[in-house]
Parts: C-alpha cells; structure tokens; sequence
C-alpha cells in the first residue's frame, strides 16, 4: 500500500479510488479515515511507527500504524486489534512459512484459531455456522490479516499468491474455540496460561465435512478416513492436520474416557494409506513421498517399498490438531494442512 493520505468529501469516489489503486481484494472496505486508525492504536499503545517485521512476498514493513489501517479497512473495532496484533506476530514465525503458504500452489490458508475468555467477551462465533459468516468478530478479523497480506505483502493471485485453485478463506478465515468443552482448549494445551486469550494460525485447506455419529469407535473411523482422503498434501508429505469436532461429539468421547490425546493416538494409528495407495497416485505423488524421506522431512521407515506398508498422514501423533467449535449436531470436519513445507501452528498470547 502506498504510503498516501487524501482528502475528499466524496465518500463514493474514495471507495472507488481504493479499487482503482489495488488496495482492496475486490470486497468494498471501510475508509482508513484518521480518526478510526487512531481509535485502534489507542487500543494497544504503542508506537504507529514500530515494526512487527516483514509480510511477505514483498517484504513490506509492517508498521503498527499501517497494520491498523488495514484492520480498519477490515471492519475491525479497536478492542478486536490486539487479536489482529498478535495473529500477525504468530504468522511471522519461522515454522509457520508465511512466505511459503502464500506462495504455494496448494490452496492453504492461514487460519486464526482465538481461544480464552476475549473470544466470548469479543462476540466471536465458535458454535453453528464457526466457519461460516454472520459475526463480526470473526470475519474482521479474518479479513484484517488477508487485507495486511494483500497491502503489505503484495499477495496478489497470479503474481505472488501463486494457488491454482485457490480457496474462498483467502477472504478471511478465523474461528473461535468453544468453552463447552471437556477438555482444554488448543492454547493451554500449548503452553498458555489457562486464564488466557490466545490466537492459533494453522495454514490449512478449507473444512471437509465429517458426518460422524454414534461410538467413538464408530466416529473415529470416520475421522481416519476423511483424514487419510489421497488428494490431500499430508498423505503425500506428513505435517500438520486440523480435526475439528463439536461440542456433543467432545462430550461423547469424554464420556467414554477418551481424552484429546488418546483420540489424537488413535487416528495416528488409523489415519494412514498403503505404498501401493501412494504408487497408484502415480509416480509425482509417490517420488515426492520418497524425496521427503530423503531430504529428513519423514521418518525413513515412512519411504518402504513394502506395497502394504501403512504410512501415517502425520510424523507424530503431536502433529494432530483437535479443537472444539461447531453447532452441536453430528458434524465434525477435518482441515488438511499445507504438508511438511510448514504452515505449521504457532500460539500467540493476545496482549489487551
């Protein structure tokens, strides 16, 4: 984004200006006018002028200042930008290969995950509809971080955001963890105080639904399954995966005395394809399994030749995200990650 300021008393015309200059992603925006960006650095305090670091691909600076007006072109408050604040931060680090996801030509997206008290206090949605539109909270702030990608970065389809099919989440794409839950959310699990507000970014692919319903033995074979889906980069590669079960479905494992990490076992065990599988997706998809054990990316014993030799969609267990949000029905739905390139997830304390 250039670095500009304009005055008009033409509110028409300064929307259509942002289309003209590229500044927008092809939704309307609302206008960064001084008083609104000031509004959101008020909310955090500190310096416009301070550097968060680099965005990606084009390595513009990302300023507090500039990183707000792009929140406010996202229709974001001031009490939503310190999620924004600290989702940047998370995307920013090494694992997560911002610049990797956004260049890819598989369709991942970096999803924000918000957890803790600010998630219910801030209205954002983690029951029906989690991934869908109709609040506020979510889509700002999902939309603030595509916009800052798009003005800072240069993430433009076709000439840096280099995915041939693309994903409908490069509009925004953030969910809330739901409190009814049996067990800890995602941001305590790794390592944040459990009276925290915390986001999550997980570049993903979009949400494949999971129609799971009875035992958990009868759910889980399910999940395996839609886990271990051929087309999808982890059966290639490993990396991380997202499961995403609802809030009756957590309960109905807890019931039965199954714990986040017990399930995340299971599916290690069970979510996998054969050599043969692989062979049979031709010789790109196999030599890319095989170059990966090379290179150290998977375990040697993932490359055998051994045609019915299981291979797991991830390296470990660990590498299982599961996180409870959704309406309570018999949904739940598995988000396939970028593969062992990384987008991995990283967990960010939300300062407010």
């Amino acid at each position: 984004m250039s670095e500009i300021s304009f005055f008009t008393d033409d509110y028409e015309a300064a929307v259509e200006r942002f289309y003209a200059e590229g500044w927008t992603d092809g939704l309307p925006v609302v206008l960064p006018t001084r008083k609104l960006v000031d509004g959101l650095l008020a909310e955090v305090g500190r310096d416009g002028d301070e550097t968060l670091g680099l965005m990606p691909p084009k390595a513009g600076r990302i300023t507090i200042e500039k990183l707000a007006i792009n929140a406010v072109m996202g229709g974001c408050t001031p009490a939503l930008f310190p999620v924004v604040v600290a989702a940047t931060q998370a995307m920013l680090e090494p694992e997560h290969n911002l610049n990797g996801v956004i260049q890819t030509t598989h369709m991942c997206v970096s999803l924000a995950i918000v957890g803790g008290p600010m998630a219910r206090a801030l209205g954002f949605n983690a029951s029906d509809g989690v991934f869908g539109n109709g609040f506020r909270a979510n889509g700002a702030v999902g939309r603030s971080l595509r916009l800052a990608m798009w003005n800072l970065g240069g993430a433009v389809p076709g000439q840096t955001d280099m995915a041939t099919q693309s994903n409908p989440a490069e509009y925004a794409y953030c969910i809330a963890e739901s409190e009814d839950s049996p067990w800890e959310p995602l941001h305590v699990e790794r390592g944040c105080d459990a009276r925290s507000s915390a986001v999550t970014v997980f570049a993903c692919e979009g949400p494949h639904s999971a129609d799971c319903i009875g035992t958990p033995a009868e759910m889980l074979y399910v999940l395996a399954d839609t886990m271990a889906s051929l087309g999808n980069n982890n059966v290639t590669s490993g990396g991380q995966t997202l499961v995403v079960l609802n809030p009756r479905q957590a309960e109905e494992f807890a019931k039965a005395g199954w714990t986040k990490d017990s399930i995340r076992n299971h599916l290690w065990e069970n979510a996998r394809r054969t050599v043969a599988e692989l062979k049979g997706c031709g010789q790109h998809r196999s030599g890319m399994r095989q170059s990966f054990v090379t290179q150290g990316r998977n375990p040697f014993w993932f490359g055998v030749n051994l045609p019915g030799a299981r291979i797991p969609v991830t390296n470990t267990p660990e590498d299982i995200h599961i996180v409870v949000a959704g309406g309570r029905t018999y949904f739940a739905a598995v988000c396939p990650g970028w593969g062992s390139f990384g987008g991995y997830a990283v967990t960010k304390q939300i300062e407010a």
